[in-house]
C-alpha cells in the first residue's frame, strides 16, 4: 500500500506540473502566438423560448458584452445566442478555427454568411456524431473562413453551461490535443492502477470498504471522462443518449458508493445511527437520481448531483468534526482525505450555480487535481485500516490462545475430578458417557456405593462454561461428599447440596438429577433439581417418564425437592441425562427432543447394555449431521440396567 501511495503522489505532482505549465491553463489567457482566448469579444442574448429564428436574432435580441473569459450561465433554459462583430475578428488567416471549450453542450450551431448572403450552418454538440462533425474533437471546433462577417452561435444544453471561445489553428489544436491527452492519460492511468491494486487487496482481505472504495473511484473516473469529453469522443462517439447522460449518471453512482464507503469506513451505524440512516437515504436518492438521468431528465439529474454533493459534504464535515472531537483514529485519516474533496465539491457546486465566476482552469483542473490527492489519501486511510485489522487479528489470536489455555485448564480440572472407575454393583450393568463442549464443560457426575447392593449417583450441569464452571463442578463434588449419610434419600441429598453451594456460585447455578438404587430390595428413588426427566423402561418395553418437582441449586437459601420411588425388576432400564441430549438440532433447526429419545428407546429395547452408548451417539450424530465433538453443548448420560 505504501508503494501505491508513493506512486500516486508521483502521479499527482507530475500532473500538477504538466497542468500548470500547459498553455491552455496558464495565468494569462491572452494571445500566446497560435491561440487567443476571444470570449470577451463576443456578446450574448438569451432566447428563453427558443423560438426566434436566426434571421430575426440580430433585430430582436438585445445583446450584452461577455465580461468573463470563461463565463458561467449555470442551468440555462432556452437558447443562448452569441455574436461576434466583424471588427472584433482576429486575423482569419492566422486563426481559422473557432474552438468552443466545453464538454456538455447538447447542440451548438454556428451561423455565418457567405458573401453577405444566406446563413451557412455548421452543427456540433452531443446531438451530432463525433466523426460527422466538421472537425472531430472532444470539444466543439468550427472553421470560420477567411472573411470577416458577423457570426452567430446558438447553444442549447440541459447541463450547467460554462465555456470559453478560443481562436486557434490546426497545428496548435493538434499540439494541444497531444499534450492534454497525454496528461489525462496519466491521470486516468493512475486511477486504473489504484482500482486494480485495491481490487486485488479487496479479494484478499474481504473487506467491503474496499469494494465501496473501488466503486467510488471507478465511477468518479467515468464521470471525469464524461466531464472532460473523452467519454463521448472515444467510447460513445455516435450515441447522443450516452454522451448526454454520462455526467449526471456516473457522478450519481459515484456518490452512491461514496456514502456507502463513508458510512462503513467510519462505522456510523454504530457510532452515529441517525447519520448512518441519513446517508442511507442519500444513497437511495443517488440511485434515484441516476435513474432519472436514464429516463431523460438530464437537467433535473444534473441539479440533483449538485445538491447531493453539497448535502454530503456539509453533513460529513459535521461528522468529521465530531469524530476528531472524540479522538477517533479513523476519523483523522478520513478528515485529511476529505478536506480537499469538501472544498472541491463546494467550489464546484458554487461554480455550477453561477455563484462563483468560472474559468477554464477551474473547470478543467478542479476535480482532476483534487481527486488524485483525495483518492490517494483515501487509499492511505485504507492502508491504515489494514494495519488496524492486523493488530486486531493479533490481539484476537492472543485471546484465542489464552482461551485455549483456559479450556485446557478447565478440561484438566473437570476430567481430574470425575470418577476414575465405574461403580461395581451386583445385578447392575452401567454405561456412562460425558463429552464436554469443545473441550470445556459444565457437566459432571459423582457416585457413592456404601456396599455391593446400593448406589447413589448424581448428575449435575453447571450453567456456563470455562474455568468458573469447572471450579463450581469441583465444589459440587465436595458438596455431594457431605451428603453420604443421606444416600438413600434424593430429597435430602439435593437439598443438602443446595445449602452448601448457596452463595458460592453466583451468578451461575447448578441443575442436578440424583438416583438411589438398591439391587437387593429392587427399590429405585429419583429426585431432580431443575434437571431433565429420568426415563424408566420396563422389560415389557413400557417407558415411564419420571419428573418430580425441584428447583435449581445454588440460587435459593432453601429448596423443596420431591422424590419418587419405583420398584424395579430385572431387565428394567433407567436413563438419566443432561439437556445436551434433548437439545440436539439438525441443519433444518429441528430438535431431537423427547420425541426423538422415546423413539430411540422403543426401537432399541433389545440391544445389549454395552451397545446402548454407541447406538445413542450414532443416532444423535445421524440426526444432527455433525460429530459429537463439534457440538455446542455438553453431552452426558448414564444408563442403568438390572440383571
Amino acid at each position: 500500500m505504501k508503494n501505491t501511495f508513493s506512486k500516486s503522489i508521483f502521479f499527482l505532482f507530475s500532473t500538477l506540473t504538466l497542468f500548470f505549465t500547459h498553455p491552455l491553463f496558464s495565468e494569462s489567457q491572452n494571445d500566446i502566438g497560435e491561440r487567443i482566448v476571444h470570449t470577451t469579444k463576443f456578446s450574448y442574448w438569451i432566447d428563453p423560448s427558443s423560438s426566434v429564428p436566426v434571421e430575426s436574432v440580430l433585430t430582436t435580441g438585445v445583446f450584452q458584452k461577455i465580461v468573463d473569459p470563461f463565463p458561467n450561465f449555470g442551468f440555462l433554459k432556452g437558447t443562448l445566442w452569441l455574436k461576434l462583430d466583424p471588427q472584433d475578428f482576429p486575423d482569419p488567416t492566422k486563426y481559422p478555427l473557432l474552438l468552443i471549450q466545453a464538454h456538455n453542450i447538447d447542440l451548438v450551431e454556428l451561423f455565418h454568411k457567405n458573401d453577405g448572403k444566406k446563413y451557412i450552418i455548421s452543427k456540433s454538440g452531443h446531438i451530432q456524431p463525433v466523426f460527422q462533425r466538421e472537425i472531430p474533437h472532444r470539444n466543439f471546433v468550427f472553421r470560420v473562413g477567411h472573411e470577416r462577417e458577423t457570426i452567430l452561435i446558438a447553444i442549447r444544453s440541459d447541463i450547467s453551461l460554462q465555456f470559453s471561445l478560443i481562436f486557434t489553428n490546426q497545428r496548435n489544436l493538434q499540439r494541444e490535443d497531444y499534450i492534454t491527452q497525454w496528461i489525462y492519460g496519466l491521470f486516468f492511468g493512475s486511477l486504473g492502477i489504484i482500482i486494480l491494486y485495491n481490487l486485488a487487496i479487496a479479494f484478499f482481505v474481504r473487506d467491503r470498504n474496499y469494494f465501496y472504495y473501488i466503486g467510488y473511484v471507478l465511477f468518479f473516473g467515468l464521470g471525469q471522462l464524461s466531464l472532460l469529453g473523452f467519454w463521448g469522443y472515444f467510447f460513445v462517439p455516435d450515441s447522443y443518449f450516452w454522451k448526454r447522460i454520462g455526467i449526471p449518471f456516473f457522478f450519481s453512482i459515484c456518490l452512491f458508493f461514496f456514502v456507502l464507503f463513508t458510512s462503513n469506513f467510519l462505522k456510523l451505524k454504530i457510532r452515529i445511527p441517525r447519520i448512518a440512516r441519513f446517508y442511507q437515504v442519500l444513497g437511495y436518492f443517488s440511485l434515484l437520481n441516476a435513474t432519472v438521468s436514464l429516463l431523460g431528465g438530464i437537467s433535473e439529474s444534473s441539479i440533483g448531483v449538485t445538491w447531493l454533493s453539497v448535502f454530503i459534504c456539509l453533513s460529513l464535515l459535521g461528522v468529521l468534526i465530531w469524530g476528531i472531537y472524540k479522538r477517533l483514529r479513523s476519523f483523522y485519516y478520513f478528515a485529511f482525505a476529505f478536506v480537499l474533496l469538501l472544498v472541491t465539491c463546494l467550489v464546484y457546486g458554487l461554480l455550477k450555480f453561477g455563484i462563483l465566476p468560472s474559468n477554464s482552469f477551474l473547470e478543467e483542473m478542479l476535480f482532476p487535481i483534487a481527486s488524485l490527492a483525495d483518492i490517494t489519501l483515501f487509499a492511505f486511510a485504507l492502508a491504515d485500516r489494514i494495519q488496524l485489522l492486523r493488530q486486531e487479528k493479533d490481539l484476537a489470536l492472543a485471546q484465542v490462545t489464552s482461551l485455549r489455555k483456559e479450556r485446557k485448564i478447565s478440561r484438566d480440572i473437570l476430567m481430574q475430578s470425575l470418577p476414575k472407575t465405574i461403580p461395581d454393583v451386583k445385578n447392575l450393568q452401567m454405561q456412562i458417557y460425558i463429552q464436554p463442549m469443545k473441550d470445556v464443560g459444565g457437566d459432571f457426575y459423582e457416585y457413592f456405593s456404601p456396599n455391593p447392593y446400593e448406589l447413589g449417583i448424581v448428575l449435575c450441569d453447571v450453567s456456563g462454561h470455562g474455568i468458573p464452571a469447572s471450579l463450581i463442578s469441583a465444589m459440587g463434588k465436595v458438596a455431594f461428599t457431605t451428603q453420604k449419610d443421606n444416600i438413600p434419600s434424593p430429597k435430602q441429598v439435593l437439598e443438602g447440596m443446595n445449602r452448601v453451594l448457596y452463595g458460592n456460585c453466583n451468578p451461575q447455578y447448578v441443575t442436578a438429577s440424583y438416583v438411589y438404587l438398591n439391587t437387593s430390595t429392587k427399590v429405585w428413588r429419583f429426585g431432580r433439581a431443575g434437571h431433565p426427566s429420568a426415563y424408566l423402561q420396563r422389560a415389557s418395553g413400557e417407558i415411564i417418564k419420571v419428573h418430580p418437582k425441584g428447583k435449581i441449586i445454588g440460587v435459593f437459601p432453601e429448596i423443596q425437592i420431591e422424590e419418587t420411588t419405583h420398584r424395579v425388576e430385572p431387565k428394567d432400564r433407567i436413563l438419566i441425562l443432561s439437556d445436551g441430549v434433548l437439545e440436539c438440532f439438525n441443519p433444518e433447526g429441528e430438535m431431537y427432543g423427547e420425541s426423538g429419545l422415546l423413539e430411540f428407546l422403543k426401537a432399541n429395547r433389545e440391544i445389549p447394555n454395552h451397545l446402548f452408548k454407541i447406538k445413542l451417539i450414532q443416532d444423535l450424530e445421524s440426526f444432527s449431521k455433525r460429530e459429537i465433538k463439534d457440538w455446542d453443548d455438553d453431552l452426558t448420560f448414564i444408563f442403568l440396567e438390572l440383571v
